[in-house]
């Protein structure tokens, strides 16, 4: 089964380098988001389609994309069997920080001395290895401050808007998750008939700081996933 990754607020992909050296039974395709242009979900979404696949595959949908996926499953289409949501949310995750975060020199904290410690105890969890660390740092430089501030307003824009679809998913909760309520998982089981909700012990960057945990829980979603859309 292809699995089609969707990756968070940087948009890049570079990201999922620990979890793609670990799922490597699955055929894996990263679909980096548009980083010019609009930057609301209506528009990155109608790129994010142009590049689906033809083939049979399932959506790993990480905090920022899970908006995407879910346009996508309410859009439908026979080839997507299913998505796993991770760390995510369908409306703003909070406001409060949002806004506050739009007036951050973000890129400019993220080079302070003590950045690291801000890093670990915000995004990677305490026990982020150095080379986790850096590869975030490099990430974060690479992107353009207006592109972060474009994408953190529309974050905080969205609004729930409940619709119930068939579509199966999953969705992976951080436990030690500071960035996305545990609330937010609540407004998953209301918009999907079939979820699945997993809870994996660790930060919102679940997917950088447990990737071998993830990679199970995954390996074990697809195959529960494909045969509910397929009975259907």
């Amino acid at each position: 089964m292809k699995l089609v990754l969707l990756p968070g607020m940087d948009g890049t992909g570079d990201l999922f380098t620990p979890l793609l050296r670990t799922l490597s039974e699955f055929d894996c395709e990263v679909i980096a988001l548009p980083q010019t242009g609009d930057q609301d979900y209506s528009s990155i979404t109608k790129k994010v389609r142009e590049k689906l696949p033809e083939e049979d595959f399932v959506i790993v949908a990480e905090s920022f994309s899970g908006p995407i996926g879910a346009a996508l499953a309410k859009e439908g289409g026979e080839n997507l069997k299913g998505i796993i949501f991770v760390a995510t949310f369908l409306s703003a995750p909070s406001k409060l920080l949002l806004a506050f975060a739009k007036f951050l020199p973000l890129k400019l904290l993220s080079r302070l001395p003590l950045s690291a410690f801000f890093h670990k105890a915000l995004f990677l969890g305490s026990g982020a290895s150095n080379e986790l660390i850096d590869l975030f740092q490099s990430t974060v430089d690479s992107l353009p401050s207006s592109l972060i501030r474009a994408r953190l307003s529309t974050m905080y824009s969205l609004s729930y808007d409940p619709e119930v679809i068939d579509l199966p998913v999953a969705y992976i909760q951080a436990a030690s998750d500071k960035l996305v309520p545990p609330t937010k998982a609540v407004e998953f089981s209301c918009s999907f008939n079939n979820i699945i909700i997993k809870t994996v012990e660790g930060p919102h960057f679940i997917l950088q700081a447990k990737p071998t945990e993830c990679a199970i829980v995954i390996s074990e979603l697809v195959p529960l996933l494909t045969r509910q859309a397929t009975a259907q």
